[in-house]
């Protein structure tokens, strides 16, 4: 058994069918300790625990989650642990786009529903390698993975993912430029940590009044009566909360707003949310305008090589 089946396991899934489908998958491909959570809260909780106790799991994250988002839930684990491996479950109809923008977060890989064995595997076989300190074959195999799995990378993340300088990457990406797996694009520029400049950054998003990461997003029902503004889920059989008469002509009652977020420790109703910056490698906090720019080679997968 390798090092990486020697973690634990925490998946954040709040459905028990998938949940224990992925459980049977990961049994299989020799994970001992597995722990299960349906709910962003308790998945927090959990990591928190474990974390306490010297453990770094590896997480499994549904994109999709009734009480959190899963931007939400992956800042507050960032934030415990810089360094913890999340995988992000889509579903297949999510956009390129969608899958970008949670890579770009701060998740290490996506994981399709439904979800197959093969798939998961070639993740954990990735990580394994990663892991390891192989070279050569393995890390040639491994930087061809890292490209394959985005549209574009630059010189500079490949060699701070590797932890190795760019003089060292560039005879593997020489190599896979001559066997024309990969071809050379324009550079790429992209915001780095002003303390250490790892481009390897993560998006936080926090409540505007509070500053905490536990929110939701819901839409939200202002009634023209009494002037409350709440969640749609608060007008318990069409009426209003606050002054409990009903809400009846859509437009002349009420109104609808959707695109809102509801913070779930201080309850405050925000339609922007406040967004920062996590260093993934030193665990700087910073803004989009304390972000430091750098530019480095890009390099783009060709698909027809394989």
């Amino acid at each position: 058994m390798s090092v990486v089946e020697e973690r634990e396991v925490l998946i954040i899934e709040d459905s028990p069918a998938v949940g224990i489908l992925l459980k049977e998958f990961l049994t299989k491909l020799g994970f001992k300790k597995i722990h299960h959570c349906q709910n962003g809260k308790t998945g927090i909780e959990v990591f928190t625990e474990m974390v306490s106790s010297g453990k770094i799991p590896l997480v499994f994250l549904d994109y999709n989650l009734p009480d959190m988002t899963a931007y939400s839930i992956m800042s507050q684990l960032l934030n415990i642990r810089p360094d913890v491996k999340v995988i992000i479950e889509t579903a297949r109809e999510r956009s390129e786009e969608t899958i970008k923008d949670v890579i770009a977060q701060g998740a290490y890989q996506y994981l399709g529903k439904p979800i197959r064995l093969e798939k998961l595997k070639e993740i954990i076989d990735t990580l394994r390698i990663e892991e390891s300190q192989s070279i050569d074959k393995d890390e040639l195999e491994n930087i061809v993975k890292m490209i394959s799995n985005t549209t574009q990378i630059s010189l500079l993340r490949i060699s701070q993912y590797l932890d190795r300088k760019t003089d060292e990457v560039m005879p593997f990406l020489n190599q896979l430029l001559k066997d024309k797996k990969i071809i050379k694009i324009n550079d790429i520029k992209e915001a780095g940590c002003a303390r250490c400049d790892s481009v390897r950054i993560a998006q936080t998003f926090h409540c505007p009044k509070c500053k905490g990461s536990n929110f939701k997003q819901d839409k939200i029902i202002e009634h023209y009566k009494c002037g409350n503004v709440s969640i749609a889920d608060s007008y318990k059989d069409d009426k209003c909360p606050k002054c409990h008469e009903p809400i009846k002509v859509f437009g002349v009652d009420y109104r609808v707003q959707d695109n809102f977020y509801i913070c779930n420790d201080c309850g405050d109703i925000f339609s922007e949310i406040l967004t920062n910056y996590l260093c993934l490698k030193c665990n700087n906090r910073f803004t989009l305008e304390m972000a430091k720019m750098v530019s480095s080679p890009g390099f783009s997968f060709l698909k027809s090589s394989s």
